[in-house]
C-alpha cells in the first residue's frame, strides 16, 4: 500500500510539474505585433536616465494576443549629461542590484516564509552597461506621488516601513557572508566625486547670496555665516561616513526620495496609501541606515509633518527594522529606538545639506531650475542651481525653522 501510495504522488508531482511548465510556456511571449515607445515620467523626475514606457500588442505561445507594457532605462543620450555622470558606474551597479542582490533577497524571503509583498519591481532583462528592462508597476496600480507637493504622514510612515524592511534584508545578507561593502561602489558623499562636490557648494554659496540679495534683514547674520559653508562640507560629510563603533551597516538604497518610489492607493480612501515599491538603485551601496533615513525626510517630507512628527518617524522605522530582523532571527542586533535617534542627532549635519541643497532641486518647480550637466564643466557648474529656487515662499518655509535652529547649535 505504501509503495502505491509514493508511486500515486511521485505520478501527481511529474504531472504538476509538467502542467506549471506548459501554464508558463503558453503565457509566454511567441511575438512582438506591436511596439510604441513613450517618455514615462516628465523633466525633473529622473536625472540619471532615460525612461520610456513600451507598450506592445503581442502572440502568446498559446495563439492569444494580448497587451504589454514595460520599462526601459537607457542612459543618456546627451554627452553632457552622460559626461557628467561617468564617474559613477551608476547602471552597472543598478544591474547587479536587480540580477543579484535583489534575487539573494528574494530567496531570503523564501527561506524564512516571508509573504510580505517584495519592495521592488521584477527585472526583464538588460543590456551591459547601459539598458535595462523592467517591470511596468503602472500596470498594478503602482503610481509616483507629486514630488512638488511632498508626501504627508500615511506616505511618510509607509515609506519608512518599507525603508526598515529594506535594511533588515540588506544587513542579513552582510551577516551571512553574501554581500560586502565591495560588492557595491561608496556613496558619492562618502568619495572625491567632483560633480557631487559642486553640487553641494554651488548650493551653499547660491543660498548664501540669496539671502544677502532678497530675504529679509534678519537673516543676514545667518547668511553671511553660510557664505564660509561651502569651504568644509565635503570634508564634515567625509567624517560623518567615517565608521563608527557599533554601526548598523546595510545596504543602504542611496537616493531615497518621492520619485524613487511607487505607491498603491487603497481602492475605498483617497490618497490612502497601502503599498509602496522602491525605483532606481543607480547609487546603492553599503553604510550606516540613518542616512538613507535622513535623506527621505529632509528631502521628500512635507516639512510641517517632519518637525511634528520627527520622533515617531523614526519610531515606525525602528519598529519595522525590529520587526523584520525577528522573523529572520536577528532581533537582538536591532537598535533601538534611543539608539536610532542617538544616530540621527550625530548625522544632523547631513540632514542640514539635504534640506539646504537638495530639497529644492526634489521641488524644483520649473523645468530648468537644475542643471545637472553643468556641473561637470568648469566654467558653468556655478550656474547649475536657479536663484529662484532658494526664493520662493515654498522653499523658505521649508528650510528657516531649521536653518535658524542649526544656526543657534553652531551646526555650521
Amino acid at each position: 500500500m505504501e509503495a502505491q501510495t509514493s508511486s500515486g504522488k511521485e505520478e501527481e508531482r511529474v504531472w504538476l510539474e509538467s502542467l506549471l511548465n506548459k501554464f508558463a510556456r503558453d503565457n509566454s511571449v511567441a511575438r512582438i505585433l506591436e511596439f510604441n515607445l513613450k517618455q514615462a515620467v516628465p523633466e525633473g523626475v529622473n536625472y540619471a536616465s532615460i525612461i520610456n514606457r513600451a507598450k506592445l500588442t503581442v502572440i502568446l505561445h498559446n495563439g492569444q494576443e494580448s497587451k504589454l507594457s514595460v520599462i526601459m532605462k537607457k542612459a543618456h543620450e546627451d554627452k553632457e549629461k552622460l559626461e557628467t555622470l561617468s564617474a559613477i558606474p551608476i547602471f552597472k551597479s543598478e544591474i547587479k542590484v536587480y540580477n543579484e542582490i535583489l534575487r539573494k533577497f528574494e530567496t531570503l524571503m523564501n527561506e524564512y516564509e516571508d509573504y510580505n509583498e517584495k519592495l521592488w519591481c521584477n527585472l526583464i532583462g538588460y543590456q551591459n552597461y547601459d539598458l535595462i528592462v523592467l517591470e511596468d508597476l503602472k500596470l498594478t496600480n503602482y503610481v509616483i506621488a507629486d514630488r512638488k507637493k511632498r508626501l504627508d504622514l500615511n506616505h511618510s510612515k509607509l515609506v519608512l516601513h518599507s525603508l526598515g524592511r529594506l535594511h533588515a534584508l540588506g544587513y542579513i545578507l552582510i551577516q551571512k557572508g553574501l554581500l560586502s561593502k565591495e560588492d557595491l561602489p561608496p556613496f558619492y558623499c562618502d568619495i572625491s566625486f567632483i560633480v557631487m562636490d559642486r553640487l553641494y557648494k554651488c548650493g551653499l554659496i547660491t543660498l548664501s547670496k540669496v539671502i544677502e540679495k532678497y530675504w529679509t534683514p534678519e537673516w543676514k547674520e545667518i547668511g553671511k555665516r553660510l557664505s564660509k559653508e561651502h569651504e568644509v562640507v565635503i570634508e564634515k560629510h567625509k567624517r560623518l561616513f567615517q565608521p563608527q563603533e557599533n554601526d548598523f551597516i546595510t545596504m543602504c538604497h542611496g537616493d531615497c526620495w518621492t520619485c524613487n518610489m511607487m505607491f498603491k492607493y487603497s481602492p475605498f480612501e483617497e490618497n490612502y496609501p497601502i503599498s509602496l515599491k522602491f525605483l532606481d538603485f543607480q547609487t546603492t551601496h553599503i553604510n550606516v541606515y540613518i542616512f538613507d533615513v535622513l535623506y527621505f525626510l529632509f528631502v521628500s517630507v512635507q516639512p510641517e509633518v517632519r518637525r511634528s512628527n520627527f520622533d515617531q518617524l523614526l519610531s515606525v522605522y525602528q519598529k519595522s527594522l525590529q520587526t523584520a530582523l525577528a522573523n529572520y532571527g536577528f532581533e537582538d542586533r536591532t537598535p533601538s529606538l534611543k539608539n536610532v535617534q542617538s544616530e540621527a542627532e550625530r548625522a544632523e549635519y547631513y540632514g542640514l545639506t539635504c534640506s539646504l541643497v537638495l530639497s529644492p532641486i526634489g521641488a524644483a518647480q520649473q523645468a530648468g531650475d537644475f542643471k545637472i550637466e553643468y556641473l561637470n564643466d568648469e566654467n558653468k557648474w556655478m550656474d547649475s542651481l536657479k536663484e529662484d529656487v532658494f526664493n520662493t515662499d515654498l522653499y523658505k518655509s521649508a528650510v528657516q525653522p531649521e536653518l535658524r535652529n542649526w544656526f543657534n547649535k553652531g551646526l555650521f
